[in-house]
């Protein structure tokens, strides 16, 4: 077993570096794009985002292409360029007394991730969030507020409806023990275990899992095809595959497999967007019955965007069905806030 606080350390150390492991994932670059309009506003980033009228989601809640409701976007309005970091958060937490994460120790984050996004935070957390913003920066006419689901998409796949904020192809490729990426999903993780970790054992420590108490090389676990597809991650009908380990368990004590907010360049959007696709889920206002994961036929929060938990099937800018309770905190689910200006009121 490896579920111990220096190989932890080590992992933070090499994703702070760029790397899953030496040499293993390449990040295609991508300038920021020259027509982004930015503005910093109480410590965010912000990018100008042109207001839609005739916006109409690219799939409906089941994933149908071309069956999308019409939502209108009748205001231009900004985007954080990130997602919330945990230093941010901490920031918040300290000058409010609010509540810290679950996976943080002591109320602060684990060492090495403070540009990392927040995680395990509510819609009410994250809504507490921007009216913390919001008293610093009323006086300057901004409002800061989550985006809703509509804005997120909006931003996300741009004017030309891209199934990507880059695009309409991923462009991720593996080649052992090479992963290049536009942005950080599960084959991330699985690439880095491979190639650090392969011969090393885990063990399935999960309740009901058909393989309980036995350990395997991880190289036995998890794979990686051509297309950045991974297979033994999850196994749900046995509780089975490598979330059912202890070695995954040590990741998500200390917040997962995050990377740091501005580690894929070559995933940003035409407006300058970084992360929309991967890293975490992020909260939007709209309620929707979702129609994929546990929360199935329930009434819940969207959330958009996928992670590093996700395949790469739920990664993408037009990927919808997912929510969360927004009383829930997830380990999976951070935010970025949405704002708008007096003078484009």
């Amino acid at each position: 077993m490896r579920a111990t606080a220096p190989n932890i350390r080590r992992r933070t150390l090499l994703t702070l570096l760029g790397l899953t492991a030496a040499g293993t994932l390449v990040r295609p670059p991508r300038a920021a794009a020259a027509t982004a309009t930015t503005a910093t506003v109480a410590g965010q980033e912000l990018a100008a985002i042109a207001a839609n009228p005739s916006f109409v989601f690219a799939t409906d809640l089941s994933g149908t292409a071309g069956s999308g409701e019409s939502s209108p976007i009748d205001t231009a309005y900004w985007l954080g360029v990130y997602e919330v970091t945990n230093a941010q958060y901490l920031d918040f937490a300290t000058d409010t007394g609010h509540d810290t994460p679950d996976y943080w120790d002591g109320g602060t984050y684990p060492d090495g991730k403070a540009d990392h996004p927040v995680l395990a935070v509510s819609l009410d957390s994250a809504t507490a969030y921007c009216s913390w913003l919001n008293a610093q920066a009323d006086a300057d006419g901004w409002t800061f507020r989550l985006p809703t689901e509509a804005e997120w998409e909006n931003a996300a796949s741009g004017p030309d409806a891209l199934a990507y904020p880059w695009g309409d192809e991923s462009g991720t490729v593996y080649d052992a023990p090479t992963l290049t990426s536009n942005y950080n999903y599960n084959a991330v993780c699985a690439a880095y275990e491979l190639a650090e970790h392969g011969d090393e054992s885990a063990t399935y420590t999960a309740t009901g899992s058909d393989l309980y108490g036995q350990s395997f090389p991880i190289s036995e676990i998890l794979s990686i095809g051509s297309t950045g597809t991974v297979a033994g991650w999850n196994v749900t009908a046995s509780r089975t595959g490598f979330i059912y380990t202890d070695v995954y368990d040590a990741l998500t004590a200390t917040g997962g497999y995050t990377t740091p907010v501005a580690a894929y360049p070559g995933g940003a959007s035409t407006d300058g967007v970084v992360d929309l696709c991967g890293n975490c889920w992020e909260w939007t206002t709209s309620v929707i019955t979702a129609t994929h994961g546990g929360e199935t036929g329930q009434q819940v929060n969207a959330v958009r965007g996928g992670s590093w938990y996700a395949n790469l099937n739920s990664c993408t800018a037009v990927y919808r069905g997912e929510g969360r309770d927004s009383s829930g905190r997830y380990s999976t689910v951070g935010f970025r806030v949405a704002a708008t200006a007096q003078a484009s009121g």
